[in-house]
């Protein structure tokens, strides 16, 4: 059985390879020499020795050439254009260049195993080609940006910045592209001014003011977009953002009552089984035969709940900062229920099962205050005040 089962994984294993270099060879047809050189690469890695290794090598070598002479001719083709997506491409595929020799270089020199003739690679210096390409590729993405943030407009100053970005990524430090690119993330940020605003007869505790305005807690501020709870000098604001409560609800204390009775069997002792003459049974041994003596308990309980309870409407409303028109109006409801549960008993405390027990142990408490109960309700509140900013970017 061992024996089948080695073949077995041996027949597997040549299938495999098979179909390994029959997909290479595919590919390297098909024009996808870059998928060619990588699979060649990675099985010549492992061995150069086997006998399929002189497939790979061949492949390798074929693969590498047509990929360079592509490239070679679409730089020649990119030459006669002047767009910054052509200088882009150029500065790509020197880079795509530079890296294929360098990826095969580790492998170099390669030899044919059976005929020990050595694999041709064209191994050029690109480094020269790479700094014209990168020094045309950047003062181009340099001077688009500049003329983007002289516009003035939120949108271009928006794509000036992802200029910068890519300026910043692949030459970094050029000129002053790092602090004209803070400067194009400024202009494209759309500030907003949260504020809340109580249209109620209650007074809105500081604390859940500040909680609610507390926009950092959110994690809300995105890219593009800023919020800020007191407003900042030299800050020119798109949006505010105005949160209204309109009505507070306070339910009255409440102290509810509920007798329960509980009632239990339990073992209280034995009696002798008797037989039909009065006297005690004996069982085979000659021992009493006993039965055990159930009794039943009962304890009367008075179960107390103390109630209160809150709920707060409010209004989301985004507005213009400038002309304060309404852009959108979002209604918010929170609410909060305080309970709190207590119990007597009077009678046997063995008929409580273990919810009333730990009842027991709790006693009449302070209702919370109503300031503390509003406070409460602002955790509804900021959950959906999360919700409508997360849903409401700019």
């Amino acid at each position: 059985m061992k024996t089948i089962t080695l073949a077995l994984l041996s027949s597997l294993a040549f299938l495999v390879g098979c179909n390994t270099l029959k997909e290479t060879r595919l590919n390297l047809a098909s024009g996808n020499y870059e998928y060619a050189i990588r699979t060649s690469v990675e099985n010549l890695r492992k061995s150069r020795t086997k006998k399929k290794s002189i497939e790979y090598i061949l492949i390798l070598e074929d693969s590498y050439a047509k990929a360079v002479e592509r490239d070679t001719r679409t730089i020649e083709r990119l030459k006669r254009e002047s767009s910054g997506e052509a200088l882009e491409e150029t500065y790509n595929t020197y880079q795509g260049l530079n890296n294929r020799q360098e990826y095969i270089r580790p492998l170099l020199p390669l030899h044919e195993p059976d005929t020990g003739r050595e694999a041709q690679f064209a191994m050029v210096d690109y480094d020269e080609a790479l700094f014209d390409s990168k020094s045309n590729l950047s003062e181009h993405l340099y001077k688009h940006a500049a003329s983007l943030l002289r516009n003035g407009d939120k949108m271009d100053a928006r794509i000036a910045y992802e200029n910068f970005n890519y300026l910043e990524n692949i030459n970094p430090n050029y000129k002053d592209s790092s602090a004209l690119m803070s400067d194009a993330h400024y202009r494209g940020t759309d500030f907003v001014f949260i504020h809340m605003d109580n249209h109620t007869d209650h007074i809105i505790p500081k604390e859940l003011e500040s909680d609610l305005l507390q926009i950092d807690t959110y994690k809300m501020n995105k890219l593009w977009t800023v919020y800020h709870n007191t407003q900042v000098e030299n800050t020119d604001y798109d949006y505010e953002l105005i949160v209204t409560f309109r009505d507070i609800q306070i339910s009255p204390e409440q102290i509810y009552e509920k007798e329960i009775i509980k009632t239990k069997k339990i073992k209280a002792g034995f009696t002798y089984e008797l037989d039909q003459t009065g006297n005690v049974k004996k069982d085979s041994a000659g021992n009493d035969i006993k039965s055990d003596k159930y009794i039943t308990i009962r304890s009367k309980i008075q179960e107390f709940t103390q109630s209160k309870s809150t709920r707060i409407v409010a209004e989301a409303e985004y507005r213009s900062y400038q002309n304060k028109q309404v852009i959108t109006s979002i209604p918010i409801v929170g609410e909060y229920n305080f309970f709190h549960h207590y119990c007597t008993h009077n009678g046997d405390r063995r008929a409580l099962d273990d919810h009333y027990r730990g009842l027991l142990g709790k006693a009449l408490v302070s209702f919370p205050s109503n300031e503390q109960m509003i406070y409460d309700t602002g955790e509804n509140l900021k959950h959906r005040l999360k919700e409508i900013i997360a849903a409401n970017q700019f």
